[in-house]
C-alpha cells in the first residue's frame, strides 16, 4: 500500500519546489557521510556489544530497520536541519548523502548485531571451554581446522573469568589468526550477497514494482525539505509510544507506579484440556512500530498473515483430534516431525519463494546474463549499483571464494556448494518477502542450511569430517534478523529513491562492512575480557548461542541418522502451497491470500507479529474503505511517527540501561 512517491507534503506547490530543490542537489559529497558515518559506526558497534550482550535492555538489531540506526537517524536528520536552517543548504547535506550515511549505519548493524559477530566469538572458542569427560567434545577436536579459535585455557580464561583485558600481546596473537581468516571470510560473504542484491534491484523494483515499504520511513526522514517533521500527526503518533514505554520503564524500576505494557506476551486461550490443548499457545501482544509498519503494506497481504496464523494453529488442532499429533506439544515444541509437519513446509516454503523469483525472472536474467557476456552496457546499466559482468563475475568469484575457504581445510568438494548454495536461496526469499512485507523482526528459527541439509540426506550418510565443517558454518546461520542481503538490497532502493548514485555506494558499504568487523571483534572481546562470557555480568543468550553449532554437532555424530520420508512430504506440500498461491494470485486479482504471508507463518517470522498484522489490517482497511486514498495518505504521518517513536524511546532506554548497568523493560520485542 505504501506509495513510492513521497506522501506526507499536503501541499502540491511545495511539492514541486521541494522537488525542484532536491534536484539540483543530487549531487553526492561523499566525504560528508564518510567523515561522518566511520566514527558512528565505531560508537554503534560498542553500543549494540553493550546493550545485547551485556545489559539485555533491548537488542537494537533485531528488526527490520534497525532501532539503533533508527535512533541515530534521527538525531542525525534533527541536527542535519538546524544546519540547513542556520547556515543554508550547502552547508547540510542532501538526501542522497543522508541515505548513504543509513547505509553506512545499517551495514554496521548487520555486522555487529543478531546473528553475525554477535554470536561469533563465544562460537570459536566454546568447543573447547566447555569440552570435558561428560560431553566428550574433545574427541572431535581434531576434525576442527586451526582457524576455528584459540585452544590455550590460559588464553581464554580472561574471556570467561573477566577482570582482564583482551589488549595484552599474548591474548591478541592468540586470536589475530582466527579473526583475520574469519573476518575476510565474512566480508566475501557480504561482497557475494551485495552483487546478488544489485543484480536483483532492477528486477524487483524497476519491473515488478515491489513496494520495499521499510525503505519509507528513512525516505521520509532524510527528506530535504523535513516536511515530515512538520506534521503534527507525526509528532501525535511519536508522543504515543514514547509515553507507553517511558511508563513502563519508570515501573520496571520502581514498582509502585503503574504500566501498561501492550507489548507483553500473553495467552489467549490459557488452561485449555484435550484436545484443545493441540491448539497449543496462541500468544497475542501488540508493537506499536508493527502495527505502524503494518499501515504501509497491502491489506490483502495484512489478512493473510493472520489468517494464516490462526489456520497453523487450526491444523496443529485437527492434528490432535486424528491422533496424528501429541496433544502437549507447545509454543516451542518440534514443528517439524509431527503433523502439520510446519518445519517441513517451512523448508519447500522457502526454497520455493527463492527458485520462483529467479524462475520468473529467467528472462531478464537471460539477458543481463548476455550483457555481461558479451560486455555490452546499456544507458540503463550505469546507473545501476554494479554492471551486469561485474555483478556476475564478482557473486560467482565471491563464492568461489567462500567454497575455497571450506576446501582448505578438508571438507568434501560438494558441502560448500549446497551449504552455502541454501543459505544463498534463504537469503534470495528473505530479500523477496521483505521487499512486499513489513514484518518486523524475521526471526526464522528452523530455517537454516544446517537444518535441511542433514534433514535430506541424513546424518549418516555425511562423513565426520564434512558434518564438523557444517558445524563450523553454522554461526552466520544461526539468527537471519539482522541479514545483510534484505538491508543492503534496501539501501540501493532508498539510494535510488532518493535520486543518488548507485556505484559508490557499493565501495561506501564495503568500507562500512570492513571497519565495522574490527570494532565489532574489538569491542566484544574486550566486553567479555572485562566482564567475563561465564559470570553473571553477560548475558547468557549469547553464549548459548555460540554453543549451538558445536551442541549440534556432537548429536550428528553421537546419532546418525536415516533422513525421514515425512521431510520430502513436508517439503513438497510447503513448495506446492507457495506455488499454487502465487499461480492463483497471478491469474486471479483480488486473491486475498498471498504466499509471502504463508511462507512468513511456517517459520517463526510472524509468530509474535500476527495480532500487530491484524489490527493494522482492520485500521487500513477502515480508513480505505470508507475515507479511499486520501484519507489514507492524511494518517499516513500519524503511523509513521509510531514507528520512530517506539523506536527512538527503546534505543534511548536502551542508552540509559548500558550507562546506568541497568536491565530495564524490554520495549522490542518482549
Amino acid at each position: 500500500m505504501y506509495q513510492r512517491t513521497n506522501v506526507v507534503t499536503d501541499d502540491p506547490a511545495e511539492d514541486e519546489a521541494a522537488s525542484a530543490a532536491v534536484g539540483e542537489a543530487r549531487r553526492i559529497r561523499w566525504l560528508y557521510p564518510i567523515c561522518a558515518g566511520l566514527p558512528l559506526i565505531v560508537v554503534n558497534c560498542g553500543w549494540i556489544a553493550h546493550s545485547e550482550m551485556k545489559t539485555g535492555v533491548t537488542e537494537i538489531t533485531i528488526s527490520t530497520f534497525f532501532m539503533g540506526v533508527a535512533f541515530l537517524l534521527f538525531l542525525i536528520t534533527l541536527l542535519n536541519g538546524g544546519v540547513r536552517r542556520w547556515f543554508g543548504a550547502r552547508a547540510a547535506m542532501n538526501q542522497p548523502e543522508l541515505m548513504a550515511l543509513y547505509a553506512m549505519l545499517s551495514m554496521s548493524s548487520v555486522v555487529a548485531g543478531i546473528g553475525n559477530l554477535g554470536f561469533f566469538t563465544p562460537f570459536l572458542v566454546n568447543a573447547f571451554w566447555y569440552a570435558s569427560p561428560s560431553n566428550a567434545w574433545s574427541d572431535w577436536w581434531p576434525l576442527l581446522p586451526g582457524h576455528i579459535g584459540p585452544r590455550d585455557r590460559e588464553i581464554l580464561k580472561g574471556f570467561y573469568e573477566g577482570r582482564s583485558t583482551f589488549f595484552q600481546p599474548e591474548v591478541m596473537a592468540a586470536w589475530a589468526y582466527p579473526l583475520i581468516a574469519w573476518g575476510l571470510f565474512f566480508l566475501v560473504l557480504i561482497w557475494t550477497t551485495m552483487c546478488l542484491a544489485a543484480l536483483l534491484r532492477r528486477r524487483w523494483e524497476d519491473e515488478e514494482h515491489l513496494p520495499f515499504p521499510v525503505i519509507a520511513l528513512p525516505l521520509e526522514m532524510t527528506r530535504d525539505d523535513g516536511a515530515l517533521y512538520r506534521k503534527r500527526l507525526f509528532w501525535l503518533g511519536f508522543v504515543l509510544p514514547c509515553a507507553l514505554h517511558t511508563l513502563n520503564t519508570l515501573n520496571s524500576m520502581y514498582p509502585s507506579l503503574p504500566a501498561l505494557p501492550i507489548n507483553k506476551m500473553k495467552d489467549l486461550v490459557p488452561n485449555l484440556s484435550y484436545p484443545w490443548t493441540g491448539l497449543g499457545s496462541i500468544t497475542y501482544l501488540l508493537h506499536p512500530s508493527a502495527v505502524g509498519f503494518g499501515y504501509l503494506v497491502n491489506t490483502d497481504v495484512l489478512f493473510s498473515l493472520w489468517f494464516f496464523y490462526l489456520l497453523k494453529k487450526s491444523m496443529n488442532l485437527v492434528g490432535v483430534l486424528f491422533n496424528w499429533r501429541d496433544a502437549d506439544v507447545n509454543l516451542y515444541g518440534d514443528q517439524a516431525a509431527q503433523f502439520p509437519f510446519t518445519g517441513y513446509q517451512a523448508w519447500g516454503a522457502w526454497l520455493a519463494v527463492s527458485l520462483t523469483a529467479l524462475w520468473t525472472g529467467r528472462r531478464y536474467f537471460r539477458a543481463y546474463w548476455e550483457r555481461a557476456w558479451n560486455n555490452i552496457q546499456s544507458p540503463e546499466d550505469k546507473t545501476e549499483a554494479m554492471s551486469p559482468r561485474m555483478a556476475l563475475v564478482g557473486f560467482l568469484t565471491g563464492f568461489f571464494i567462500l567454497c575455497a575457504f571450506v576446501w582448505s581445510s578438508g571438507a568434501s568438494w560438494w558441502l560448500p556448494f549446497a551449504f552455502l548454495g541454501i543459505y544463498v536461496l534463504i537469503m534470495v526469499a528473505l530479500s523477496r518477502l521483505l521487499a512486499e512485507t513489513a514484518v518486523l523482526s524475521p526471526l526464522l528459527a528452523w530455517v537454516d542450511p544446517q537444518s535441511i541439509l542433514p534433514g535430506l540426506t541424513g546424518t549418516r550418510a555425511l562423513s565426520r569430517v564434512d558434518l564438523a565443517h557444517m558445524g563450523m558454518l553454522t554461526w552466520f546461520n544461526l539468527d537471519y534478523r539482522a541479514a545483510p542481503m534484505p538491508q543492503m538490497l534496501q539501501n540501493f532502493v532508498g539510494m535510488k529513491r532518493a535520486g543518488g548514485g548507485l556505484r559508490p555506494l557499493v565501495g561506501v558499504m564495503l568500507l562500512a562492512a570492513a571497519v565495522a568487523i574490527i570494532a565489532a571483534l574489538l569491542w566484544d572481546l574486550q566486553l567479555y575480557y572485562v566482564n567475563g562470557a561465564a559470570t553473571g555480568n553477560i548475558n547468557r543468550y549469547r553464549i548459548n548461542m555460540g554453543n549451538s553449532p558445536w551442541g549440534r554437532l556432537d548429536g550428528w555424530l553421537d546419532n546418525p541418522k536415516l533422513p525421514e520420508r515425512q521431510v520430502y512430504g513436508g517439503m513438497a506440500a510447503g513448495a506446492g502451497i507457495t506455488a499454487l498461491l502465487a499461480a492463483v494470485r497471478a491469474r486471479f486479482v483480488g486473491f486475498p491470500l498471498s504466499p509471502a504471508a504463508y511462507v512468513l507463518n511456517v517459520s517463526w517470522a510472524n509468530e509474535l507479529f500476527w495480532c500487530d498484522m491484524f489490527v493494522a489490517w482492520i485500521i487500513t482497511a477502515s480508513f480505505l474503505r470508507y475515507g479511499g486514498m486520501r484519507l489514507y495518505l492524511s494518517a499516513l504521518p500519524f503511523f509513521l511517527g509510531i514507528i520512530l517513536g517506539d523506536f527512538v524511546t527503546g534505543s534511548f532506554w536502551s542508552i540509559f540501561g548500558t550507562f546506568m548497568r541497568l536491565e530495564l523493560f524490554r520495549t522490542f520485542p518482549n
